[in-house]
């Protein structure tokens, strides 16, 4: 960073969180570890510690909101335990919901990247181009390479948006497919198409290919 935070300033440690939750919050989703020790100039454990006491602290008071793990950083995200009442007040955003024949896709595509679409339609029994186009667009995929056949196919692999918008970790912490913990994150998969949605539903009307 060009400019230090601290070189005119010192803070408290309630001052530290503070300015800790405002840049989680002004991020938006999730902040990468390497960023935030930038940011405040500090080590991992210190970044994890002020982590934990915020954490600590909202949990103390149920706070609306808590920090998680995403996508090898941390976001600023609204606490679960008031999911009943924000469902309630705000609704489901039903309109909003990723098409099933896109979950399952996107399911596939998750557990055995990197795949090529016709490997994706073996497992489906059914074409899975819109369902791939679609996932293109919101950049939960990408293509990552070719396959290695005769006729060369993209094959697809899950992208940095896929981690924050399921809220996972890693790669590494997706749960097993007949897992209870899999099942709530395929129902909670709630946001999606915002400023995309149009585009692609123009899209999908006029074709129906996988971009090169």
């Amino acid at each position: 960073m060009n400019n230090s935070l601290f070189i005119n300033k010192t803070y408290t440690r309630n001052e530290l969180k503070g300015l800790f939750e405002a840049v989680l919050f002004i991020g938006g989703k999730s902040v990468p570890l390497e960023e935030l020790q930038k940011i405040f100039e500090s080590t991992k454990e210190s970044i994890m510690s002020i982590i934990d006491e915020l954490n600590e602290d909202y949990n103390k008071r149920k706070s609306g909101y808590c920090i998680i793990p995403v996508a090898g950083g941390y976001q600023l995200v609204s606490n679960p335990y008031y999911r009943e009442e924000l469902e309630e007040l705000f609704g489901r955003r039903n309109e909003n919901v990723l098409p099933k024949s896109c979950l399952e896709t996107l399911a596939i595509i998750a557990y055995k990247q990197p795949i090529s679409k016709e490997e994706v339609d073996n497992i489906r029994g059914v074409s899975s181009t819109r369902s791939i186009n679609t996932l293109l667009a919101l950049k939960l995929i990408f293509i990552s390479g070719s396959s290695d056949n005769i006729v060369r196919s993209p094959v697809y692999s899950t992208s940095e948006r896929f981690l924050e918008f399921f809220r996972i970790k890693s790669l590494d912490d997706l749960p097993t497919p007949d897992s209870t913990e899999f099942s709530k994150i395929m129902e909670n998969s709630e946001v999606l198409f915002e400023e995309e949605k149009d585009e692609i539903e123009e899209d999908s009307d006029e074709k129906d290919s996988i971009p090169f």
